[in-house]
Order: structure tokens, then sequence, then C-alpha cells
């Protein structure tokens, strides 16, 4: 059985696949592709529930105030299986005269703040890509500059809970280079963005210290206690904070990157620093949090970023390079015994996603 997918996971899936093609699609596009119907069209094939599904999405949009446009088809007027669906991107859009004063400016950056890192969910991204697949005429490499509404990570809603309520946490912790994660003892202080990812900052009390974790790298349930911690122990968290900034102005890389990749998108916002390099390059100067999490980005842009220095940057990331093609050159071989060209043509270009940061 197909896992169940949220319903604002699918709404969300649906208003995207609308807006970025330009042409429209039709329904047995939209349902063999995107992400919330593909699992159930692909398992069970066209069905009366999952057409259901489908017009009672089509009505949550326009009760939001979405508007979808239809396009008979010039063939066969009147056939609604060719029928084909897409939202103008134009309505979405600000209204040209809307203009926004620098305190309502400062709101909106701080709001855009607590949103997700901007870039789609493993599954959107796939949708895109099918899309793309389809003849849509998307620019893949850009959907995912835009942000999306709250931390997608699974730890995030009981460490706020923890937080609100002083309580302390117990919670698996996964470290680059260990193969078992380390049990936790905390006082959750604060949920701080840095760099694109959600850390929490907190006082570990096994070992009576400071400490700042990524939240992608626990592992598994947080526990939420009946312990609680005293209250003063928040105030320590702005002092976490400002090491944190000097920790990435002294850790400095400079990254030579394509213009209008979507590495630049990316890395452009966070640069410091921005020159010409020639060849439709420019160098851009960063500061860096955590060399290896840094690296292992830098591995998902392949060619579109190279690191200029450190030289340990360098080092991490051409590393990690090597061990995809040597990953594509086994598979290759176990499928057609021809894998060491393949995997080191797709080395460039695979995405390794392994986020962490040390604590």
């Amino acid at each position: 059985m197909a896992a169940r997918v949220p319903g604002e996971q699918r709404i969300f899936s649906l208003v995207l696949a609308l807006v970025v093609s330009p042409e429209g699609l039709t329904k047995r596009e939209l349902l063999s592709s995107v992400h919330g119907y593909a699992e159930r069209y692909r398992q069970d094939g066209p069905s009366g529930a999952l057409d259901r599904q489908f017009e009672r999405d089509k009505e949550q949009l326009r009760a939001l105030g979405i508007q979808i446009e239809t396009r008979d088809s010039p063939l066969e007027p009147g056939n609604n299986q060719l029928t084909r669906y897409r939202i103008p991107k134009e309505s979405l859009e600000f209204p040209p005269e809307l203009r926004f004063d620098e305190r309502e400016l400062t709101l909106l950056r701080l709001a855009a703040l607590a949103w997700r890192e901007g870039s789609l969910s493993a599954e959107s991204r796939r949708a895109a890509m099918r899309l793309e697949a389809l003849g849509a005429g998307l620019d893949v490499r850009q959907l995912g500059v835009a942000p999306q509404l709250g931390s997608a990570e699974p730890a995030s809603a009981p460490l706020r809970r923890a937080i609100e309520e002083r309580r302390v946490v117990r919670f698996d912790y996964a470290l680059p280079g260990r193969l078992a994660p380390l049990a936790r003892r905390a006082a959750p202080l604060r949920l701080h963005r840095a760099d694109g990812r959600w850390h929490l900052l907190a006082l570990d009390l096994d070992r009576d210290a400071e400490r700042v974790f990524l939240l992608a790298r626990i592992a598994g349930a947080v526990e939420v206690t009946g312990e609680r911690f005293d209250e003063a122990l928040l105030g320590r968290a702005d002092g976490m904070v400002e090491e944190l900034l000097r920790v990435r102005e002294r850790q400095r890389a400079t990254v030579r990157v394509r213009v209008g990749s979507a590495a630049e998108a990316r890395l452009r916002p966070r640069a410091t620093t921005v020159s010409e390099a020639g060849d439709g390059a420019v160098d851009m100067g960063i500061g860096v949090l955590d060399q290896h999490l840094f690296a292992e980005e830098l591995i998902g842009y392949g060619a579109d970023a190279v690191v200029v220095e450190p030289e340990q940057l360098r080092g991490l990331v051409a590393g990690g390079l090597r061990r995809i093609a040597r990953q594509h050159a086994a598979d290759g071989d176990e499928r057609a015994g021809d894998g060491t060209a393949s995997g080191a043509r797709a080395a460039g270009v695979d995405p390794v996603r392994r986020e962490g940061t040390r604590a």
C-alpha cells in the first residue's frame, strides 16, 4: 500500500506543477507525476477515487483564492481527459503598485528566517523532474529558491515545546566519522538558523558544556522529559549565537561559481564578497561554520561550484567526488560491466546531502 501523503504536501505539489507549466498539464499528466497522486496512480492506475480527490483539491485551491485556468483541446473540445490545467504565474505575484516601507520589509525578512531552507523537498524535486520530462519547459535548477513555510525537521516540534516548557530533552546525535550516534541529555535554549539550516543551542548537562546541534543530525525521536531546567540558562543563548558568528567570520572560503546556476542562486545570499572571475563565473567569499557540511553542499552543485581556497575544503570536496565516482563505478559494474565511465560522468552532478555539524 502506498504511504499516505499529507494533504498540504499534495496541495503544494499540485500548485507547483500548475504554476511552472506554461502550457498546462492534463489530468493524467498531473495524476501520474504530482507527489500525493502519483503514488496511488502507480499502484492502482486511474480510478474514480483519485479523480474525486483531484476535483476536491481544485475546489480547495479555488476556495483559497487561487484560480485554475482550463484549456480545451483544439482537436477534441469538451473532452475533459485532454483539458489542460494551469495557474497563471502572474496571479500569484505581488501587484506592481504594491510597495512596502522599511518596517514592513523588516518584518517580512524576519518571517522569511522562520521559513524553511529555499529548496524543494525531495518528493517535489522528483515531481518537477518528471514534469520537465513531459516537456513542461521548467527551469528545475531555479525552482528550489523559493522558501517553504515551517521547519521540516522532525525534531523541531518537540524541541520547541521543550524550550517553551523549560524541560530537559534526550536524543541520539550522529557525528561525521562515528558509526553509532551518541546519547545526549541537554537543556534546550533556542532554535537558531545559520547557513540555511536549523541548529539547537543547548547546554549539554552530562558534559556541563554549551553545545550546538544540527537538527538534521538528531537520530530518532526527541524525548521531552519531566525534568525542568533553570529559566536563567536561556540568557546564555545570545552569547552562543555571537560565538557562531565569530566562528563563521574566522573560517572563510572562496568558491568560484558559474553565473546563472543553482549554485549561484543559493550561495550568493550568503556571500560577503563577490568578484568577477571571467568565463561566466564569479568568486564568492563565504563564511563557513563547518567545512565538512559545506563540502557536502558544494558536492551537490557539481561543476557549477569549485573551491578556490582553503586547501582543506578543496580536499574534502575532491574526496567526496571520488567516493561518488567509485560508488557509481561499482554499481555500473554490477549492472552492465561498464560502470567506471558512467560513475565518473555522474560524479560531478549527483547531489550528496549528508548534513551535519560538530558539537
